[in-house]
């Protein structure tokens, strides 16, 4: 008699590996951001001679996080941003207070004890001397107009293999709402051509980044898709139209589930390969929005355009069209209504608007307040009034 085992037989290497893969890209990243932090703090450390062990008092530890504050550079010699040199010290500061409360069992916190006041002072202190910098002051991705952002879609040539991946990642990074390094680590299976009952498509493509920023658990798809609605009327930039024609380009060689690929260099017609079973990498993707901001002509070395300029038009312009937040949020996937605060800010086009909608409303108030005293005067006297298309008959004779 056979029998089957119950049990999977999965090795602890698959496990790890599973294990891994589940761990959510943001955390990856912020493990390795901690570590880098660390290793500049101990070259800082190095060259000014100071030795964190068990014999430094409580007074000496702010001391050294009060000069790391105000003097930590680059590897090259050069200023932090403002908003790296508040990261950076947090960082190290959190490093510092867990090592020797595990180490040698002393306890402080650096972010509220008195004692790390100064220490504290010397981090706001830089980071005031660096927002006088243009270039080290912390600034907004540009909000693009919509005439600008149809114009950057339409900069790329899509008959090669270079200019239909930009051209289908502008528009999609502007109507998906992506954040900056969504597309880097966008995968095939993202994307889902939308079917009616009858198994007929739709002409929309549901899009669910199931491990994205926005679900840190990362097992969990998200709460609401989004689509890629077919543009009827320009087909031209129709964001459906260019991901089935991308995904045609798709031949057997590729493997790997990432969506954007690295261009094959030996192409030269539509019978050659046009990608490489490889993906492209986060930098270069980093410089598309930028790159195309700069084929249409836009100043990018006086304004801030970057790929997120994509996540904060759309918010922008959602916000302009009249919807509110929750809806604005179910679109963009932020977790609440206020991480929109920094993308809506009002800019003059904006502004103009509303100063026009105040100057219509007091107008029409002023009509009314005059037609209403024009009908208190008619009503004095016996006369017919039209107003509105509407007629008024007045008879000042109280006994009719």
């Amino acid at each position: 008699m056979c029998t089957s085992k119950r049990f999977g037989s999965s090795c602890f290497q698959t496990i790890d590996e599973a294990i891994i893969n589940s761990i959510p890209e943001n955390t990856k990243k912020s493990k390795k951001s901690k570590k880098s932090a660390w290793k500049q703090f101990n070259a800082f450390c190095q060259e000014k001679n100071y030795v964190l062990d068990h014999q430094r008092s409580i007074e000496e530890i702010a001391n050294i996080l009060k000069d790391w504050g105000y003097n930590m550079r680059r590897k090259n010699g050069e200023e932090y941003k403002e908003c790296v040199v508040k990261t950076l010290w947090n960082v190290v500061a959190k490093e510092v207070q867990e090592m020797y409360d595990y180490k040698y069992n002393i306890k402080f916190n650096p972010f509220s004890d008195s004692t790390f006041n100064e220490a504290r002072r010397a981090r706001d202190a830089k980071r005031k001397t660096l927002q006088s910098s243009l270039k080290k002051r912390r600034s907004s991705s540009t909000v693009l107009s919509g005439d600008e952002i149809r114009k950057m879609v339409t900069a790329w040539n899509e008959d090669t293999p270079a200019g239909l991946q930009k051209k289908f990642y502008q528009i999609s990074a502007y109507e998906l709402a992506w954040h900056g390094g969504e597309a880097a680590n966008c995968l095939l299976h993202y994307f889902k051509i939308e079917k009616n009952n009858k198994g007929e498509e739709t002409g929309r493509i549901e899009y669910n980044s199931v491990f994205s920023k926005t679900t840190q658990g990362g097992a969990k798809p998200l709460a609401n898709s989004k689509w890629l609605i077919a543009n009827k009327d320009d087909l031209n930039i129709c964001p459906v139209r260019l991901f089935k024609k991308l995904s045609s380009k798709r031949t057997t060689n590729i493997t790997t589930e990432r969506f954007f690929l690295t261009p094959n260099p030996q192409w030269q017609n539509d019978n050659s390969p046009w990608y490489k079973n490889c993906p492209v990498g986060k930098n270069e993707i980093g410089k598309w929005t930028k790159l195309a901001a700069e084929k249409i002509g836009l100043d990018v070395c006086n304004i801030n355009i970057t790929n997120h300029s994509n996540r904060a038009t759309a918010v922008s312009h959602l916000a302009k069209s009249g919807l509110d937040e929750q809806q604005i949020i179910k679109i963009t996937g932020h977790a609440s209504t206020s991480s929109l605060a920094p993308y809506l800010e009002i800019d003059t086009e904006h502004h103009e608007q509303i100063i026009k909608k105040i100057r219509l409303q007091e107008k029409e108030s002023n009509t009314v307040v005059s037609a209403t005293n024009e009908l208190q005067a008619k009503a004095s006297s016996n006369s017919t009034y039209n107003y509105n298309k509407c007629t008024f008959i007045f008879n000042s004779d109280s006994s009719k």
